[in-house]
């Protein structure tokens, strides 16, 4: 039977194509690291992506969040750190001012470097990480948290200190009305990071979602005591140790240094409650860092290219489309030949 020309040329362009393409197709597996690139080339291993890459965005959003709360704990640990330093420094200084060895210039002295560090004391409490103010509760960074009136005392999202309680249902002050309100921009404010955050109510499930406000008055104190009268403010109590220390008043001087000694205590508290959260925080990142390399490779070992598969094809597929084009300059026309190369 004979083949015409036509038949044939038809014949050799479809392998030829074939060649080409499967050539074509190993260059690109290798170039963009994917066996397909088409849910259609394999459907069951593309769904399977797809569920996985939506677990792994998940997981890469809340490793996001973890390592960002992470980071401001950490900048915040450090923080209150130095104000503990401060504050030992600020006990020792009035120890010594009781001794009756001082005289008025030693205790001037003393009290000049008790208000120097007081100072710096209040300029760590208004501490910035990024746009957010470390204690300044839900303050969005508007303004500092901290700061001081004509008389010297310390404001909290400016309401004073001193005037400030605490109980179930959270902060407030009295007004001059006597009506009780809430301190502005102190409210709680939570973050997802793989815990499930839950709802009861209108208020997050604390044991779903993590705290990333903290308010400054957990930190530095609010109110007096109902004993003493003295401050249960860390920077309103020395105030009054710097004032004792300028007239030589011990006794009041040693009632301060008792007071400050409890507040340094409750501040301990706190700092080792954050020290707490930072070693969980770095559990979860730990945790979570896992989650997303096993993702990965799950997602790689669904559709990655095997690369020494792929190498030995492409060999295999450049052989072949060699031999296909050298089979054509025997078997078509020269002209046409010369038209396909």
């Amino acid at each position: 039977m004979r083949v015409s020309d036509r038949s044939t040329a038809r014949n050799y362009l479809k392998y030829l194509n074939q060649a080409q393409a499967a050539y074509a197709k190993t260059n690109e597996q290798i170039a963009s690291k994917n066996r397909f690139t088409s849910l259609s080339e394999d459907v069951s291993s593309g769904t399977r992506v797809l569920r996985a890459r939506t677990d792994l965005y998940k997981a890469e959003k809340q490793l996001s969040n973890v390592k960002s709360v992470n980071d401001e704990l950490s900048m915040a640990e450090e923080t209150m750190t130095t104000i503990q330093e401060l504050m030992v420094n600020i006990s020792t200084l009035s120890v010594s001012a009781m001794s009756e060895e001082k005289g008025d210039a030693a205790r001037k002295s003393i009290a000049n470097e008790i208000k120097s560090l007081k100072d710096q004391i209040l300029s760590l409490s208004n501490t910035k990480f990024g746009q957010r103010y470390l204690f300044g509760g839900s303050n969005s960074g508007m303004s500092v948290p901290f700061e001081t009136n004509s008389d010297g005392k310390l404001l909290y999202n400016g309401i004073a200190v001193d005037s400030i309680s605490k109980d179930d249902n959270g902060y407030f002050y009295m007004d001059s009305n006597n009506v009780r309100q809430t301190i502005p921009a102190n409210e709680d404010v939570y973050l997802d990071i793989g815990l499930g955050m839950r709802m009861k109510g209108s208020q997050v499930d604390d044991d779903t979602g993590f705290l990333v406000s903290y308010s400054g008055l957990d930190i530095m104190g609010f109110g007096t005591d109902a004993e003493t009268g003295l401050p249960n403010n860390i920077y309103n109590l020395l105030n009054e140790l710097e004032n004792n220390v300028r007239t030589n008043n011990q006794d009041a001087l040693g009632n301060c240094n008792t007071q400050l000694t409890a507040l340094t205590d409750k501040f301990r508290s706190h700092l080792t409650d954050i020290g707490s959260k930072t070693n969980f925080l770095d559990t979860m990142q730990t945790r979570l860092q896992n989650s997303a390399d096993n993702l990965e490779t799950r997602i790689f070992g669904l559709m990655g290219t095997d690369y020494k598969e792929a190498s030995t094809a492409l060999t295999m597929n450049d052989y072949v489309l060699k031999a296909v084009l050298q089979m054509g300059s025997r078997i078509l026309p020269t002209s046409l030949m010369d038209f396909l190369n």
